[in-house]
């Protein structure tokens, strides 16, 4: 039987990359074009993001930003996830979709606008961060770049119950796919004539990047993907659009931010309680 087989193919790959999970037959809906567990709890899927993309339950990180908007975070008590299209110029969600043959979300729309802007981008809200511990050049590149002249840089814990608190996933060469991704979605294809379809991949394709060009930024990222007169809404439309986060509790997003230092030339205009150090010049 057609299902049997394909069961069986998949659990040899997923025991090829270490995956203990083993496929059981009722887990996945095979149809004559497709394989998916788009049924809760996605066994199948949830056992491969886990594996190329495990949830963050709790980092401490660095987040380097303009001293206007850290002036802001430190005076409101509270910080936005910014609208991903902000960075559509940026190859964000595009290079995942053009390496992993996601042909779908490339096509152009009526208004001649890619599918993926018009349905993937104005859900997704997101905050980046990099690692506390980084080489000297490193940690000069982010001063340099997202908080030149006079920035900040605000040491935050985060403590997430949302599972898409995740590390980019950084494409080693150009036009490189995920082996695990690539060996399953091929041997689905050329050998069972049928498509595999990973549960969550529209919020996936936010943690994925060029290597070549941010591989070096060691990003963690926040991610909470908005759902049109359901639960948390943004503030403003299109591009500039954002989700209020209130700090020191955790927010319906599912992150709680602590800012538990503030890094700077000199020290910004913040309420007294916050620690403050100075960086030297």
């Amino acid at each position: 039987m057609a299902v049997n087989e394909i069961v069986a193919d998949i659990n040899a790959i997923l025991s090829k990359y270490g995956i203990r999970y083993v496929l059981q037959p009722q887990d996945i809906t095979v149809t004559d074009k497709t394989v998916i567990d788009m049924a809760t709890p996605s066994p199948l899927s949830n056992a491969i993001t886990d594996h190329l993309w495990p949830s963050v339950r709790t980092a401490t990180v660095h987040h380097y930003t303009s001293r206007e908007a850290a002036e802001s975070i430190l005076s409101t008590r509270s910080f936005r996830l910014t609208n991903i299209e902000k960075r559509f110029n940026d190859g964000e969600i595009v290079t995942f979709c053009k390496t992993h043959g996601l042909r779908g979300y490339l096509e152009m729309d009526q208004n001649g606008q890619p599918e993926y802007r018009t349905w993937l981008m104005p859900q997704l809200f997101y905050a980046s961060f990099t690692e506390t511990k980084l080489p000297p050049n490193d940690e000069e590149y982010f001063w340099r770049n997202f908080a030149a002249s006079d920035g900040v840089r605000l040491t935050i814990n985060i403590t997430a119950n949302n599972a898409d608190f995740r590390k980019i996933v950084y494409e080693p060469k150009p036009k490189v796919p995920i082996s695990l991704l690539n060996e399953l979605i091929l041997t689905l294809r050329n050998t069972h004539s049928r498509e595999f379809v990973l549960k969550g991949i529209s919020r996936l394709c936010a943690f994925y990047l060029c290597g070549q060009s941010y591989g070096h930024e060691k990003e963690y990222r926040a991610l909470f993907k908005i759902w049109p007169g359901i639960g948390p809404q943004p503030v403003g439309k299109g591009s500039s659009s954002y989700l209020k986060i209130p700090l020191n509790q955790m927010a319906a997003p599912g992150y709680k931010f602590h800012i538990t230092e503030v890094h700077t030339n000199t020290r910004p205009n913040m309420p007294s309680d916050y620690t403050f150090s100075q960086r030297a010049c």
